[in-house]
């Protein structure tokens, strides 16, 4: 029975001031890492990610582990034990697993904690925890294998850390020494960390299973043969070398079996590991070859691990239909580079350090799909995150025969190749695009096919026949996404802001029930750019010009809700008016303002009717009386029967999108909104909402899949958001780690008071 020995082994571990000290260097080093290394509470480094914290673990196990395996070791007492040498290393390893699990146990606190800011998957959570249990089997077993073969304490020690770091890292090594594939897919396969990456996902993966517990075991089985041997039993010998030979296979066979025939389950939220029946219901449909070949640069897969996922998953589709064959090329082999020239694919440029040299590289990572002689292709992926969407809609195309298309209509003074990033959004999607002038509108009009949706950029300056040929594509059943302003923004100026008096469509939404406010809003949650500031800025003479950063309120970050699952981003935007006409989508921040226009003697002072300049305006006072704190609907829908006012046909059930902002898709804002880190969600939002106008809603369930909010979106007021730190820091760093000393002080006391009693 093991019993007796893991009782003594909890006991050694719990009476020694080893297990309270690494426990606190487990805590400690984790949540330093992640809430003060992270910068978790610093505005726009927050981030409710944890595959940072939880990716760090393993490096703190490869410190404290050893540690823990030595307090835990006497080889000369064992020795009188009467139990086998397999039993003592087993009882050390399940012994040391519970130890390991208690240990983790306070770790909880950091999702828990990071839930009351952002949004935490909870099976990732649950899966992470569970592959660092996994990872301990492993590392525990390492240790108690090298115990056997080192005698000397501080040896172990060193030896042990130093092994455990060198495994944990080696998948790195490729990444600043050029290696073949052979030694590249060698260290990977040897790296305990690779393996962890689809547990910090949230992924149960078998390969990554099984090769802990194999691995584990093996390392177990080893350690058991050499105590034996060193009591003089012979392994290689008559009988044991037989069954030495056959266990040997055994493992062979079972790790090459492993690598072929295995099992994901995928326990996030967003399901982005999983085919959906959707996706099944188009490929099985499929009666004739389809080939899936996926171009894959071999530096891309060594310094990003989450690319395997994209050919795992592809595997995945393919198993849906025997007619379907997959292929993994390496696209730097010179015939592939051809071929993907020739196929117009565009590689991207990554960095990567050689020889202390920062250099860029052109890597690949295209899907390329051909069916009855067709063929579509994906430029660049990766990871799985809206993958299944992307393969759909080609998947829709070549298969069924389904290809999807929009109108896209400027409406104001700016060009089609203002929008551009648009286009490129919807080409890449394998949306086709129609873009519409103005001038050609009433004459197009009878052409435009109302199952396409048309967007609408603008619409001040849209003369009334072209007003009417809009107004009369909805009448008869079109599908319309307007984005449109009542306010005209001087953007390559001042960014005056002056009214548009004269927009011939806005009247038409108005007599559909869509009302624009004569107001501006504003929102404590915002965008935060970098402005020039001028050398008199606020009528302060500086010596220099100079460049900062101002949270702007007139540009808002909309939180994410239901119908913008990402959050967005909107310029100069005004309020809605709720009516029963009309189904709000979303809606700014609870903590969001108006601000009404200036009354005819100030507009004739200032020339102005709002205050717009940014230096200004993000220290204006909420309390000025033309404001009104309120939070207002930014974004609406059509929600009843509409009526000509150009014409005279009537629609019972329209399907209209209105947001009130002409701005929402434009480059130049799109690029100082994200700060060049290409965050276009506005796209993104402008295609999720072509989708739902289409009623395409099982595409439209698979577009953001694989997307997490990371965005600290819960507390967005600046005086709760402190408060709010404050308290989770003196939870994480004050009470938890005084609850570790208590417990510690209580174990020695209890002790103490248990060993003067026996001396009595």
């Amino acid at each position: 029975m093991l019993k007796p020995l893991i009782k003594k082994d909890l006991y050694s571990h719990f009476i020694s001031p080893h297990f309270y000290i690494c426990s606190l260097i487990l805590y400690l080093g984790c949540t330093i890492q992640y809430f003060i290394f992270g910068r978790f509470f610093v505005e726009g480094f927050g981030s409710s990610n944890l595959n940072n914290f939880f990716t760090v673990i393993p490096y703190i196990f490869s410190l404290i582990i050893p540690v823990l395996i030595l307090q835990i070791s006497n080889n000369e007492l064992e020795q009188t034990f009467p139990f086998t040498s397999f039993k003592i290393i087993l009882s050390k390893l399940i012994s040391s697993i519970i130890v390991v699990t208690i240990m983790i146990v306070p770790l909880i606190c950091v999702p828990v904690i990071v839930n009351q800011f952002g949004q935490v998957d909870a099976g990732q959570v649950c899966i992470a925890f569970l592959g660092i249990i996994l990872y301990s089997v492993l590392t525990v077993s390492l240790c108690l294998l090298l115990k056997e073969l080192i005698v000397s304490k501080p040896a172990f020690i060193a030896l042990s850390i130093i092994i455990l770091l060198g495994i944990d890292s080696i998948h790195l090594l490729s990444q600043y020494v050029q290696t073949n594939d052979f030694f590249s897919n060698l260290f990977n396969s040897i790296s305990f960390i690779w393996h962890f990456d689809s547990f910090s996902k949230g992924i149960l993966d078998s390969r990554d299973i099984i090769y802990f517990l194999l691995t584990g075991f093996v390392l177990i089985v080893f350690a058991y043969v050499i105590a034996e041997t060193k009591k003089g039993k012979n392994f290689i010998s008559g009988k044991n070398k037989l069954i030495s030979f056959v266990f040997i296979l055994v493992i062979v066979f079972s790790y090459i079996d492993n690598t072929r025939i295995y099992k994901r389950i995928d326990c996030t939220q967003t399901k982005q590991f999983a085919v959906s029946k959707y996706t099944k219901n188009i490929i099985r449909q499929a009666q004739q070859p389809v080939k899936i070949t996926y171009y894959r640069s071999k530096e891309l897969i060594n310094r990003y691990p989450e690319v395997r996922d994209i050919y795992d998953y592809l595997k995945i589709i393919a198993k849906e239909n025997k007619n379907i064959s997959l292929a993994l090329l390496d696209a730097d082999k010179d015939e592939n580079l051809e071929i993907l020239e020739k196929l117009g694919i565009i590689p991207q440029q990554i960095e990567i350090v050689n020889n202390n040299k920062t250099e860029y590289i052109k890597v690949y990572s295209a899907v390329i799909i051909e069916y009855l002689g067709n063929q579509k292709d994906l430029p660049f992926v990766l990871s799985t995150a809206s993958l299944e969407f992307e393969l759909d809609i080609r998947f829709e195309s070549l298969i069924q025969n389904k290809n999807h298309s929009v109108y896209i209509l400027c409406g104001n003074e700016y060009e089609i190749n203002d929008y551009s990033y648009l286009q490129l959004l919807f080409e890449t999607s394998d949306i086709t695009c129609y873009a519409i002038t103005k001038e050609s509108l009433e004459y197009v009009q009878d052409q435009l096919a109302v199952d396409t949706p048309l967007i609408v950029l603008g619409t001040n300056s849209l003369t009334p026949e072209q007003a009417a040929s809009i107004e009369e594509f909805i009448l008869k059943g079109g599908k319309a996404f307007v984005a449109t302003s009542q306010y005209s923004v001087d953007i390559n100026g001042d960014w005056s802001i002056s009214k548009n008096n004269e927009d011939n469509f806005i009247p038409v939404l108005e007599n559909w029930g869509v009302r624009f406010e004569d107001k501006i809003v504003n929102d404590i949650s915002n965008v935060r750019i970098s402005f020039y500031s001028p050398a008199s800025a606020n009528g302060v003479q500086n010596e220099t010009t100079m460049y900062e950063y101002i949270n702007y309120p007139q540009w808002i970050a909309v939180i994410p809700q239901n119908n913008v699952p990402q959050g967005i981003s909107m310029f100069w935007t005004s309020p809605i008016k709720e009516n029963s006409n009309i189904m709000p989508l979303f809606y700014s921040s609870p903590y969001s303002w108006t601000v009404k226009e200036y009354d005819e003697s100030i507009r004739n002072k200032t020339d102005q009717i709002f205050l717009s300049d940014p230096f200004t305006v993000e220290k204006q006072w909420i309390s000025d009386p033309l404001f009104t704190k309120e939070q207002v609907i930014l974004g609406a829908k059509i929600n009843g029967p509409i009526s000509g006012l150009y014409n005279f046909e009537s629609n019972d059930s329209p399907q209209l999108v209105v947001l009130p902002d002409q701005y929402f898709a434009m480059n130049l804002l799109l690029e100082l909104a994200s700060g060049g880190v290409s965050d276009f969600r506005n796209l993104d939002f402008i295609l999720h909402s072509v989708l739902a106008l289409n009623n395409e809603n099982e595409l439209l369930m698979l577009q953001n899949s694989g997307f997490k909010n990371t965005d600290l979106f819960k507390i967005t007021n600046d005086v709760q958001f402190n408060v709010a730190k404050n308290i989770s820091m003196a939870i994480v760093f004050i009470v938890i780690p005084v609850l570790f000393v208590i417990a510690a002080i209580i174990v020695f006391v209890l002790r103490r008071v248990k060993n003067e009693k026996y001396r009595k």
